[in-house]
């Protein structure tokens, strides 16, 4: 490469660099951390569709309630220790399924704290 042709680059690219970057201030939030605003109570009924079903806790269905998966049709539970318990409830809070495939085989799991349902299958 020429002498000529690397000054032209070198210049090319320090005028490239140096374009001053403009943020308008109308686009700009701007917060004051210092001043006192008033607390505002917000309650998650006004803006969410909220459905309580309560979860049958009798005999093996007696679980801890941590919710992985909400479907249609039932709801995908486990228990919030690593016991390997899965429970499916349906849509009323009644128990349908309890099972526990815990172990290192083919067909067990042994890491089960993202398990997603399929409701056809």
């Amino acid at each position: 490469m020429k002498p000529r042709n690397i000054i032209f680059v070198i210049i090319l690219l320090l005028i490239i660099g140096c374009k001053r970057n403009k943020q308008l201030s109308d686009d700009l939030i701007i917060v004051d951390v210092t001043k006192s605003y008033p607390q505002k109570i917000l309650i998650l009924q006004d803006f969410m569709d909220i459905e309580y079903i309560p979860l049958e806790t009798v005999g093996e269905f007696y679980c801890q309630g941590w919710v992985l998966d909400i479907g249609n049709k039932y709801i995908l539970v486990r228990n919030s220790s690593t016991d390997g318990d899965i429970f499916i409830f349906n849509r009323n809070g009644r128990g349908v399924l309890k099972f526990n495939h815990w172990g290192p085989g083919p067909e067990e799991y042994q890491w089960y704290y993202e398990v997603f349902m399929d409701e056809e299958n």
